[in-house]
């Protein structure tokens, strides 16, 4: 939920700062050494101005007049209801559901979650960067493999473990790493968790939410200390997450160096079918599958230890994957060509 934004996006429009910057470069005097110095201290004191009107309260007023949305500060897969409503609906795993429940009057933000680990941690950096929301609304279908649902219901009984698992949770990996514990604290006296989980009722859900509207303690008000060692997320500030860059491409071994053998695929429209043949070096004929998913087939080959090299694995993924978009489309496909939709 608060892990691809479905609300349109205004335009964005120039800021009269960055005009001014630019003029004044226009404007810059010539190449004496007084002269640069000059132009020095003039474009630090507008570096000054421009840092304050990108921070905290004046940038976000400057947004709101704008049309340029502040809130939430971090991209996922939800629908914006009113950013002043008092409740945020999660759906778990039932998309569905967010587009009409978003549209309910008392909804700030309806989305779904998946994991129980960087999912929560974009519903807390949501949640505690608008102080208006008060009641976190578990609605949809619960995921069976990662629980979210359970892993939410754990954390606002429980809290965290020093190192930051949910205590009691069950679903895998449930660990906040990215938030400080102080985030986590504040995000479990904010809200209030509604438990609906696996009501997909409509009806009964707007029910549901009026009741808590009618109920709105208010604002939440109290402070928490922000650990800008262990987390950039600030109130109305977006979470940059660290990551150490790499640069794409490689060198990919010959897949006929693969001992194990080569794969031939095709598609069987009339059976709904993909098929993968296996080929051992010397082109001799040695196994066969059928399936309808890249999934499934990939998971197949590699229970039976056909394939030996990582880039063999990556190359039949993304073959596979091709070949069940064409299969589902109607497509025409061909190994190692493009889809042709026509």
């Amino acid at each position: 939920m608060m892990s691809e934004q479905r609300t349109p996006q205004p335009s964005r429009k120039r800021s009269p700062l960055r005009a001014l910057m630019r003029l004044s470069g226009r404007l810059m005097p010539g190449v004496t050494a007084r002269e640069n110095e000059w132009a020095v201290r003039m474009m630090h004191r507008l570096t000054v101005i421009k840092d304050l009107l990108s921070a905290g309260p004046l940038r976000r007023r400057w947004q709101r007049r704008s049309g340029v949305p502040d809130w939430p500060v971090i991209g996922g897969s939800y629908v914006v209801g009113d950013p002043e409503a008092p409740v945020a609906v999660c759906s778990l795993t039932s998309a569905d559901l967010m587009q009409p429940l978003a549209r309910l009057p008392g909804v700030a933000i309806a989305g779904r979650v998946v994991t129980p680990n960087l999912g929560i941690e974009h519903i807390i950096g949501n949640v505690t960067t608008n102080r208006a929301l008060r009641f976190l609304l578990l609605c949809g279908k619960e995921s069976p493999v990662f629980q979210p649902a359970q892993a939410l219901r754990a954390l606002l009984a429980n809290g965290v473990a020093p190192d930051k698992r949910i205590i009691d949770a069950q679903g895998p990996l449930p660990v906040l790493k990215n938030l400080p514990l102080a985030q986590i604290t504040a995000f479990r006296r904010q809200v209030e968790l509604v438990d609906c989980t696996g009501t997909i009722d409509l009806t009964a859900l707007a029910q549901q939410i009026q009741s808590l509207v009618q109920r709105n303690p208010g604002p939440f008000t109290e402070e928490w200390e922000h650990d800008n060692k262990q987390s950039r997320t600030t109130s109305g500030e977006e979470q940059q997450e660290s990551f150490i860059r790499l640069k794409p491409g490689g060198k990919r071994q010959p897949l006929l160096y693969d001992p194990k053998g080569f794969f031939v695929i095709t598609l069987k429209q009339a059976e709904k079918e993909i098929v993968v043949r296996h080929y051992l070096p010397d082109q001799t004929p040695a196994h066969e599958m059928r399936g309808r998913s890249a999934e499934s087939l990939i998971l197949g080959l590699l229970r039976e230890d056909l394939i030996s090299q990582m880039s063999h694995v990556g190359y039949l993924g993304i073959e596979l994957a091709k070949a069940e978009m064409a299969l589902r489309s109607g497509w025409h496909y061909e190994q190692d060509r493009p889809l042709n939709p026509s």
